[in-house]
């Protein structure tokens, strides 16, 4: 009997980390092609213009994060139930989701074009963020629908034709930088929606009713206001030193921060696309009354998480020490460099511890927790950053979000443990 329970348990995980693989192919994809984006960027770019793009790239991730709040999420945790409310608050949430995607396009279009990109790539540079909302929700539709593989296939040829349109725009067409790189992020984005096939487009091509918007205000009443409001606060967690740094000291001072960022942005794609694969997982989990495998996913997922914060470090490092100027220019100061890399490791680490917690409290539906809990997190960030900026050096701003990170994690994992209580015993 021992043998038999530790040959399902064997079973189980081999199916877990199999279809973690697939879940981690696209963000592996994903990752590779922004850090090359980026990189190419840094060789070709001034630090101030690189600054610049760094503040432009983090504001369009931001539209990422905004479209899973309002949309993606709540997507996945209606995942399981009935299907014609299902159908109605999927066709209420794709509506929505192309409204927001047209009006943030003209929106990031317009700032831009205030920071005095070329009108071409400012041009670009609006679709591509529509696109991005489109296709993130695209990955949430699929990993709801059970669909994990074509939310891969979208990563992988996004990535591919997104690195095959930069190359071509920036050294055989010879466009400016700016102009080949969101021209090639666009075209890369909006060609990676058709893995989501027509199941997906038609509902975005669909034209709302009177209904649809019924739906969606219950929608946004009982999930995406709260995660709506978490996700600005996380914004301001996240990145504040972003906005902060280059309003009050210039893109040229925040260049550093950002190429030391560079090394460990593997981490944030991974993170984001396991715990979207995660939260319907755990979504059915819960409806299903299933405790027990919902604890050991979550361990799972913690340790998973937890390697690939190791891997990601391991390569920091090994880049700082073994061959920095293949990355970094001579126009960075490779100390600067290295004590912001350092500070990152210790932030991303706090990130990554509470991953788990955090996508079990959203599965479960606790948006308004959540959004409490970052609300404090982001507070404490806002005002270290802004004392750090005043008496240090913008470096020190990275160490100083370490504070509200900490934070976060002590408020999220004390709401997983309210959750944890309020769920049934089996």
């Amino acid at each position: 009997m021992a043998s038999h329970s530790s040959t399902n348990s064997g079973s189980w995980y081999l199916l877990r980390v199999r279809r973690y693989l697939l879940a981690a192919l696209g963000p592996v994809v994903l990752a590779g092609t922004h850090f090359l984006l980026s990189f190419a960027m840094l060789r070709l770019e001034t630090p101030a213009a690189f600054g610049t793009f760094t503040f432009l790239f983090v504001a369009a991730q931001f539209t990422v994060a905004l479209s899973m709040a309002l949309f993606g999420a709540p997507l996945q945790t209606i995942s399981a139930g009935s299907v014609q409310d299902r159908a109605g608050s999927v066709a209420s949430i794709l509506s929505a989701t192309v409204l927001a995607a047209v009006i943030l396009a003209i929106a990031f279009g317009l700032l831009a074009g205030a920071m005095e990109l070329p009108t071409p790539a400012a041009l670009c540079y609006g679709l591509y963020t529509a696109m991005m909302i489109l296709r993130w929700v695209g990955r949430a539709w699929a990993y709801a629908n059970d669909q994990a593989g074509r939310a891969a296939v979208s990563d992988v040829s996004y990535g591919a034709i997104t690195l095959l349109a930069f190359g071509a725009a920036a050294y055989l067409i010879r466009f400016t930088p700016e102009t080949a790189c969101y021209g090639a992020l666009a075209l890369g984005a909006a060609s990676s929606l058709l893995a989501f096939g027509a199941p997906y487009l038609s509902q975005l091509l669909a034209r709302p009713g009177r209904q649809s918007w019924r739906f969606y205000r219950g929608v946004w009443q009982s999930r995406s206001r709260w995660a709506l409001l978490g996700v600005l606060a996380s914004e301001a967690a996240a990145n504040t030193h972003v906005y902060l740094v280059t309003l009050t000291s210039g893109a040229a001072a925040m260049a550093p921060l950002a190429a030391a960022a560079l090394l460990l942005r593997p981490l944030n794609v991974v993170q984001n696309a396991l715990g979207e694969y995660e939260r319907p997982q755990m979504a059915r989990l819960i409806a299903a009354g299933k405790t027990s495998e919902l604890r050991r996913t979550v361990r799972l997922f913690f340790w998973v998480l937890m390697l690939g914060w190791l891997a990601a470090v391991a390569l920091a490092i090994g880049v700082l020490c073994l061959a920095p100027h293949l990355v970094f220019p001579p126009d960075y100061d490779l100390d600067l460099v290295r004590l912001a890399t350092l500070s990152w490791i210790s932030v991303t680490l706090l990130i990554m511890m509470q991953v788990p917690a955090n996508i079990m409290v959203q599965a479960s539906g606790g948006f308004r927790q959540l959004a409490r809990t970052v609300i404090w997190s982001s507070l404490v960030n806002v005002a270290a950053v802004a004392i750090a900026l005043v008496f240090f050096a913008p470096v020190w701003t990275i160490a100083a979000m370490a504070l509200g990170w900490l934070v976060d994690l002590v408020l999220v994992q004390r709401a997983a443990r309210r959750q944890w209580a309020a769920m049934p015993s089996e």
